[in-house]
C-alpha cells in the first residue's frame, strides 16, 4: 500500500468517520490492563469478536456483561455454549490470569503464546489480544493480509502472514508518526466501513470515499465492569 494512499485515507477517515479519531487515540496509548477485571474484559472481547463484525460483537457483549453482573449463566445471554463457558472461565480465573500476564509482558513471543493458550483465543486473534494488551503489533486477519498482498487461498503460515502485515504497517507508521498498532487499527476500520476495499485475490486496493452508514463501533472498546 503506497504511503501516499495511506496518508490520504488517514486524513479522510479522521474528517469523515466518527470512529477514526477515537480509535487512533486509543491505539496510540494502549497499555497493559491495570487490574484483573479489565484483563477479563479484553479477553472476553476477543472471544466474542472471532468471526463477527465489531458491531455484532458489541451487541452480544452488552448482554454478556449484564449476565455476569447479575450472576446468571452466560449461555442465557449468548447461546454459543463453548464460548459462553470460556467467558465464564475467564471471569472466574481473572485474578490468576492477571498474575500470569505480568510474567509475559516483557517478551512478545511469550505473550503471544500465553494469549494463544487462553480458551477460544485462536492463532489470529491472539495477535489482536496482544495488541489490546499493549504490544505494538498488527493482527494478521483477512483484511490486513489482503492489503499486504496475501490472497485468502492458500492459507499460509500465520507467522509469515504476521510478518507481511507488520512490514505493511511499519513504513506507514513511520510516515504518519503513528504506532504500528494504530495503523493496523485504522486500516481495519476503513475496511470495516467499506472505505477501503481489496478482493480475496489481494488485487488492487481501492479507496472509496463514501457516506458512512455502518454503526459506530468505538463503544466496542468499552471497559469491563469494575474499570
Amino acid at each position: 500500500m503506497p504511503v501516499s494512499l495511506w496518508l490520504r485515507l488517514r486524513t479522510w477517515m479522521i474528517a469523515n468517520d466518527p470512529d477514526a479519531a477515537p480509535m487512533l487515540d486509543w491505539s496510540r496509548t494502549i497499555e497493559p490492563p491495570p487490574h484483573a477485571d479489565k484483563l477479563a474484559g479484553e479477553i472476553v472481547w476477543i472471544i466474542l469478536c472471532a468471526g463477527k463484525t465489531a458491531q455484532a460483537a458489541r451487541t452480544i457483549e452488552t448482554r454478556v456483561w449484564d449476565a455476569l453482573d447479575a450472576g446468571r449463566p452466560v449461555v442465557e445471554a449468548y447461546g454459543h455454549r463453548g464460548r459462553a463457558a470460556a467467558i465464564e472461565t475467564v471471569w472466574h480465573d481473572r485474578h490468576r490470569l492477571f498474575a500470569e500476564l505480568g510474567e509475559h509482558l516483557g517478551d512478545d513471543d511469550a505473550l503471544l503464546a500465553w494469549c494463544r493458550s487462553l480458551p477460544w483465543v485462536g492463532a489470529i486473534t491472539c495477535y489482536q489480544l496482544a495488541k489490546n494488551l499493549g504490544r505494538d503489533v498488527p493482527k494478521p486477519d483477512i483484511w490486513l493480509c489482503r492489503l499486504a498482498g496475501i490472497p485468502d487461498r492458500p492459507v499460509g503460515r500465520t507467522e509469515e502472514r504476521f510478518a507481511a502485515c507488520r512490514d505493511l504497517c511499519a513504513p506507514l507508521a513511520e510516515a504518519s508518526g503513528d504506532r504500528v498498532a494504530a495503523v493496523d487499527s485504522l486500516l481495519w476500520l476503513a475496511c470495516n466501513k467499506g472505505v477501503l476495499t481489496v478482493d480475496a485475490q489481494a488485487g488492487p486496493v481501492v479507496f472509496n470515499p463514501r457516506t458512512i452508514t455502518a454503526r459506530p463501533i468505538m463503544s466496542a472498546f468499552a471497559p469491563a465492569p469494575g474499570n
